[in-house]
């Protein structure tokens, strides 16, 4: 007796699915030998006036130069380079004296040349890309502390308002670093995770330690605010703090420990530290670049073959970034 075999239908509509992308593939092709150009655009609209205009001086002088010290920025080919200029104001953010420089990201667009459909065309919808950051001090590191809940105007009393803000604001200067894995200049470093870190190195330290004390404190001021919080929470902090030895309460801060306050002295988890406010320059104008950062991770043969394999063209992000000249990325920061 003969018997049926019955093909499961999620692996009939994962072969149409495979055919169809198989159908695309074959629909188009990359043109990585077409010469391309530079564009620069901005959309800094947070910002107005001479501000603006000296700023996005010192964008363009900073861009520049780091595509005149790259060989694949420097002659497109395959694509057309796009550079985009976003602000990232807020007003929290420049409140806080460790956020001297104007922040912004600026963002490289590869517009890849192609054919599809028989029809010459260009990948301007989402195209691979990579963003450098400028002056923020809330990249370049882990996490930050900044996932309490502010002021609710529907929920808290008025009068709590300022008093929730700048307790907010003392743990948000708070974050972890992810250790050193490389130096490759005096004022350009590797941190873990990808962090590429370009700095003045004739500044003070840009992160500075802070100790179990100041993040315990930072964190019962925020929770002796609010009547719940007073009540369930507060008084859990204070009763760990209270058991803390002066070894323990001086110590460097890590991540980790109790789950409720996350902090101890056991190196076992990252550092906790804080943009250092004296590592900026204020003799110099604010929309100055004096910190920049972005992620970075060296892309071998084999991995960049395998995505031209894969996507029909090659990793131009990952191209550029193997392409930077690290001795050089310093002389970016304005001063050097």
């Amino acid at each position: 007796m003969k018997q049926s075999i019955v093909i499961p239908a999620f692996i009939i509509i994962l072969a149409l699915i495979s055919i169809k992308n198989l159908q695309a593939q074959d629909s188009k092709k990359y043109l990585p030998n077409k010469p391309g150009s530079t564009k620069i655009e901005s959309n800094l609209w947070q910002y107005s006036g001479f501000e603006k205009t000296l700023y996005e001086k010192n964008l363009a002088k900073l861009t520049n130069d780091f595509i005149d010290e790259n060989k694949v920025l420097a002659s497109p080919k395959g694509f057309d380079l796009l550079v985009w200029y976003f602000g990232m104001y807020d007003d929290n953010y420049k409140k806080r004296d460790c956020n001297y420089g104007i922040r912004s990201e600026i963002r490289f667009d590869f517009e890849l040349f192609l054919i599809e459909n028989g029809k010459e065309n260009k990948w301007t919808v989402e195209p691979p890309h990579f963003t450098v950051y400028i002056n923020n001090t809330e990249s370049g590191h882990g996490g930050n502390y900044c996932n309490y809940e502010g002021y609710k105007v529907q929920v808290d009393d008025p009068a709590l308002e300022a008093p929730i803000e700048n307790a907010v604001a003392g743990l948000c200067d708070l974050f972890v670093v992810f250790p050193l894995e490389e130096e490759f200049a005096p004022g350009v470093r590797l941190y873990g995770d990808g962090n590429l870190v370009v700095f003045n190195p004739e500044r003070p330290p840009f992160w500075i330690p802070v100790t179990v004390k100041e993040v315990m404190e930072l964190k019962m001021a925020y929770f002796n605010i609010r009547p719940d919080d007073q009540q369930f929470v507060y008084p859990y902090l204070k009763n760990a703090f209270d058991k803390m030895t002066p070894e323990e309460l001086h110590a460097p801060a890590f991540n980790g420990g109790d789950a409720v306050f996350n902090v101890t002295a056991e190196k076992d988890g990252l550092q906790i530290m804080r943009f250092n406010k004296d590592y900026w320059d204020h003799s110099l104008p604010n929309t100055t670049v004096q910190f920049m950062t972005l992620y970075y991770r060296f892309t071998d043969d084999a991995e960049m073959q395998e995505s031209v394999e894969n996507n029909g063209h090659a990793n131009y992000p990952a191209l550029t970034k193997n392409a930077i000249k690290m001795g050089g990325l310093v002389r970016l920061i304005v001063g050097k």
